[in-house]
């Protein structure tokens, strides 16, 4: 029988006071499943939270560009660079804006001329609003009306890190691994290894480590990337292990225990952090004891293997990011029309003006095809 009531990782029982809804996966990035019996609020507010932070912090590049669905609220725009070292923010909903707001005013005697470019319609709105206070005779109304979105796409392709480290990243792994075979079923004191890395930041030993040497997903899927966790456990050899992988891309193993003495386990769980949805994937029970003692001492990290995964997921992002930015790009194309044709929303477009409305969307939606063209169809490094 396993026993949740104790706090994993201190000596707090459990109850309906502080028993928390601990994310198996980070919800940061897109996980769903929890778990109740795990740990308690406390460790997961001075703990997990800071673990989980930290790792959701160095794969945001990858939230923000897939469009992960998340629980509660959004990932966070962030800074980043091509390689001509141009500066954007990169936001939710896959789109560019410029790093810095412009601004300048010009003396031409009898009228000031005033340039403004902003990052968003509603800093315009504010900056407009404080150049009104500044000249009483601006008229913001109709500079509101004139206001318009000039939409430009990055030919430069930007810069993204493809590595994941750190202590407190290493631990959000590691809790990961032992939340799931808390879920599991597996008594908390089963997993030493997790529990001695988790509550000893001096540990010098790390029971986890990349595994790139092979891929230990069978039949891996070709049209999609993943998160997922597993859990494997082998009486006979006294191990119990996981591994974890993160946007096809972040793939490790987890050695929770190895003096394991309880049942054969293999669960696995898998979601698509773009819809939520849990899927089929079948992770390989057995790894070569050459190969996992390997991993364990981190020399899991082959070049070859790890640009194969590069290979295999940054193409499936990238092809997510076009159709993000198609979509996007064909309603702004119908709201431009729309507004310039006086077409309200739910209102059903005249036939007389159907053909000036399909020319006016392509005023949105021609500088995106044409930059497909121009690029090779590669905007989405971009």
């Amino acid at each position: 029988m396993v026993d949740h009531k104790k706090c994993a990782l201190c000596p707090n029982t459990l109850s309906a006071k502080n028993r928390t809804k601990e994310h198996i996966i980070p919800n940061a990035i897109g996980g769903r499943k929890k778990t109740t019996g795990f740990i308690c609020n406390d460790c997961n507010n001075n703990l997990g939270e800071r673990w989980d932070a930290e790792i959701a912090r160095q794969l945001n590049w990858f939230s923000l560009a897939v469009g992960i669905s998340r629980e509660r609220g959004e990932p966070p725009k962030q800074i980043v660079q091509t390689i001509d070292c141009d500066k954007y923010w990169l936001l939710s909903d896959g789109s560019f804006t410029p790093e810095k707001s412009s601004y300048s005013e010009v003396d031409l005697g009898s009228a000031t001329r005033i340039n403004l470019t902003a990052k968003t319609i509603e800093e315009a709105k504010q900056r407009l609003k404080g150049i009104a206070r500044k000249y009483p005779k601006f008229d913001v109304q109709k500079a509101l009306n004139e206001l318009t979105v000039t939409t430009e796409y990055l030919d430069s392709p930007l810069h993204v890190s493809l590595s994941l480290g750190g202590p407190d990243a290493g631990r959000s792994v590691v809790k990961t691994a032992f939340a799931f075979a808390s879920e599991c079923g597996i008594p908390h004191e089963q997993c030493e290894q997790a529990l001695e890395y988790l509550l000893n930041p001096n540990l010098q030993t790390f029971p986890f480590g990349f595994a790139y040497l092979s891929d230990l997903v069978e039949d891996r899927p070709t049209d999609k990337i993943f998160h997922c966790v597993s859990l494997h456990g082998d009486p006979k050899k006294k191990r119990l292990w996981s591994y974890i992988e993160y946007f096809g891309m972040f793939r490790l193993v987890v050695l929770l225990s190895d003096v394991y003495n309880g049942p054969y386990k293999n669960e696995v769980y898998a979601i698509d952090p773009i819809k939520g949805e849990r899927i089929a994937v079948k992770i390989k029970m057995q790894i070569n004891e050459a190969e996992f003692t390997a991993l364990m001492v981190g020399e899991g990290f082959d070049q070859d293997k790890h640009k194969a995964a590069a290979d295999y997921a940054l193409p499936i992002i990238l092809d997510r990011g076009r159709s993000r930015t198609l979509e996007r790009t064909v309603n702004e194309g119908f709201e431009h029309a729309a507004k310039r044709l006086g077409i309200k929303e739910g209102e059903v477009v005249p036939k007389e003006k159907a053909a000036e409305f399909t020319g006016l969307m392509m005023e949105k939606i021609s500088p995106f095809i044409k930059h497909l063209v121009r690029n090779g169809r590669r905007d989405g490094r971009s």
